[in-house]
């Protein structure tokens, strides 16, 4: 079940891809029917050129075309990229294209033709005729055309992949769309994770050392996020913030399946962690949920920015991890939200008074029973 929201999207991701790859087909196909077109109009050509035909060609070549690239970008390599820097991604996607493009071009092509050749003629001369065939096709300036283009293409959705992880899903829609161009009011759940005895690991490990182990913590808590459907709102240092719209958290308690994921994803490369920095790295979290005011702020460095006193709150929550020894704490106003099944275990600590606020807030920690030691 954990896994069906991040499957689902990678889905929603390959669909768009593929759409826009017919969109660029249809409109690549057109110029060139019209430009032909007005080459006949004016007899600088003679024949004819079928519009119907041609039209449907180019927009199954352009549909299953996206739906390959969209796959093998979004389901094979775009885990590979998310580790890689920025240039790497959009140069090697587009090269690989190329090389495969060439390749798979080349096979097909010889296959083809020594199988049609060799029913007129021996096999030698069919190979040789073959041979001859797939160098005119492939040293064509039409073929190279191509080659460039689609390879072009590539690279140009790999670019956007990129971007969208840079902003973060959905948030580069929302720049284009202007949504949050003059703020708004939003309920939002809010959880803000922080590494455990950050300052104690740092001093033990030179700052780069401790850059890396940050890089791969951050790189591991990726996917329970999406899979959560969780927004990555900020990196503060050894802190993270994740927000949710309240019906996406809410919905089968995806902020707290994010927790737990990300402490299974740290769990799960547990030996890799103790041989490279000699510890394991864990988290508390405080999580909350109220109305927040939302959006953009800066002019040449533009943001997506929340305030309001739930973010405050949540900081104290979180903050209050160590005193109750617990990894996540989380109020009770979100609690009563939430509809937890039997799976989780859930402890009520008392009401407490947070610095900065008048109201005494109640707080809870919940187990996940799964992962308990039986």
């Amino acid at each position: 079940m954990k896994y069906k929201t991040g499957l689902r999207k990678k889905i929603q991701t390959v669909w768009i891809i593929t759409l826009c790859w017919t969109a660029f087909g249809c409109v690549s196909f057109l110029n060139q029917y019209f430009f032909i077109y007005d080459l006949l109009t004016l007899k600088r050509l003679s024949g004819s050129f079928p519009f119907w035909g041609e039209f449907t060609g180019s927009i199954i070549f352009a549909l299953l075309g996206g739906l390959v690239a969209g796959y093998v970008l979004v389901f094979k390599m775009g885990s590979h990229y998310r580790r890689k820097s920025f240039a790497f991604g959009v140069i090697n996607s587009g090269f690989l294209f190329i090389i495969t493009y060439v390749g798979l071009a080349v096979i097909g092509l010889l296959i083809i033709d020594v199988v049609y050749f060799s029913f007129q003629m021996p096999f030698s001369a069919a190979l040789s005729k073959s041979i001859d065939n797939v160098l005119f096709n492939i040293f064509s300036p039409s073929f190279f055309i191509n080659v460039f283009l689609f390879g072009l293409l590539v690279s140009c959705t790999q670019f956007m992949l990129q971007v969208n992880d840079k902003f973060g899903p959905g948030i580069l829609w929302k720049f284009i769309t202007g949504k949050y161009y003059h703020p708004r009011q939003e309920e939002r759940i809010f959880m803000f994770l922080d590494l455990r005895s950050s300052t104690t690991i740092a001093e033990k490990m030179n700052s780069k050392k401790f850059f890396v182990l940050l890089k791969e913590i951050y790189n591991d808590m990726t996917e329970p996020i999406l899979n959560s459907k969780g927004e990555i709102y900020q990196y503060v240092g050894d802190e993270v913030v994740v927000s949710w719209p309240v019906e996406k958290g809410l919905a089968g308690n995806n902020c707290l399946l994010c927790f737990f994921g990300i402490k299974r994803a740290i769990e799960e490369r547990k030996e890799h962690y103790i041989r490279e920095y000699d510890l394991l790295p864990s988290f508390k979290a405080g999580l909350h949920i109220g109305e927040a005011t939302v959006g953009e702020i800066g002019v040449i460095k533009k943001d997506i920015v929340y305030s309001g006193d739930v973010l405050n709150t949540t900081s104290r929550i979180e903050g209050q991890c160590n005193n109750f020894d617990v990894n996540i704490l989380l109020s009770a106003e979100l609690l009563e939200r939430m509809q937890l099944s039997n799976e989780y275990q859930q402890t009520a600590l008392g009401e407490i008074s947070l610095k900065g606020k008048q109201e005494m807030v109640l707080l809870y920690t919940i187990k996940d029973k799964t992962s308990c030691p039986h």
